[in-house]
């Protein structure tokens, strides 16, 4: 994988791990776990050579990212 492509992974990871520490009161338990989940398989598809299998990866990172922040987008108006 390219050096960008990795970068661009730490730095996702990274805002993940962040997003975590200063706001882990606002998620629920499962949200974080999902959050925590989205890292592991980040960091995992750092080292897979196969691109198709990358791209999975991030496709699910990213639908999972979507799934919890348009919820919580959702809940923040209600309230």
């Amino acid at each position: 994988m390219e050096n960008n492509s990795l970068k661009n992974i730490d730095n996702l990871i990274l805002g993940i791990g962040e997003i975590l520490s200063k706001h882990r009161c606002s998620f629920s338990d499962e949200e974080q776990v999902l959050l925590r989940d989205c890292i592991n398989m980040l960091e995992q598809s750092k080292s897979e050579p196969d691109q198709l299998k990358w791209l999975s990866t991030s496709v699910k990172v990213m639908g999972t990212l979507a799934r919890i922040f348009s919820i919580y987008n959702h809940l923040k108006d209600l309230f």
